[in-house]
């Protein structure tokens, strides 16, 4: 089982969308989010490992808002390359797509996963940088886990973000950036 102790608090909700720009209207009319921090043609998992393969050059276009401390993530494949992201989209799944756990010990995290029965859909980054998974639970298919090392790399972005999103002008809904 995983929980609070293996992982710590949930960080990131995300979902995939089919359109990010009308995503992010539907989560500011229906929950009153926002502002949100958007990157556009965003190559994120280079050199990644997906279902047991290397993953090349896919697009993707990002938006991020909070909601108290959790950051929810809105995630728009770009092109038709196999992917997590695109995977969702073909099979119609428009519902929560994972949690985000930003872990200090990732091999610990990465292996009580495991051993709770979750099985790798991606591996990325690197060891001495950043790493990140996404985990899939066997025991409820679709329950996916994203494991993020949480370290001097990965820090300034999700801070980077809030502390932009803190200082946005709240009359503007869309604050693009760059990754």
């Amino acid at each position: 089982m995983i929980n609070d102790a293996s992982f710590g608090p949930i960080q990131q909700l995300a979902y995939v969308v089919a359109d990010l720009d009308q995503s992010i209207v539907m989560w500011n009319h229906a929950m009153a989010v926002g502002p949100f921090a958007v990157a556009r043609n965003v190559q994120p998992l280079e050199g990644s490992i997906y279902r047991g393969e290397e993953s090349h050059g896919i697009t993707i276009n990002l938006g991020f808002t909070y909601i108290g401390n959790i950051q929810l993530e809105l995630i728009q494949p770009c092109d038709e390359q196999p992917s997590i992201y695109r995977e969702a989209l073909n099979a119609g799944h428009t519902a929560l797509h994972h949690y985000g756990f930003l872990v200090k010990d990732y091999e610990t995290a990465y292996q009580n996963a495991v051993n709770a029965g979750y099985q790798s859909i991606v591996d990325a980054g690197q060891k001495g940088w950043a790493r990140m998974a996404y985990m899939e639970s066997q025991a409820m298919p679709g329950l996916i886990a994203e494991i993020i090392e949480w370290n001097e790399n990965t820090r300034p972005y999700f801070d980077g973000v809030k502390e932009m999103l803190s200082a946005a002008d709240s009359k503007q809904l869309v604050h693009e950036f760059s990754l």
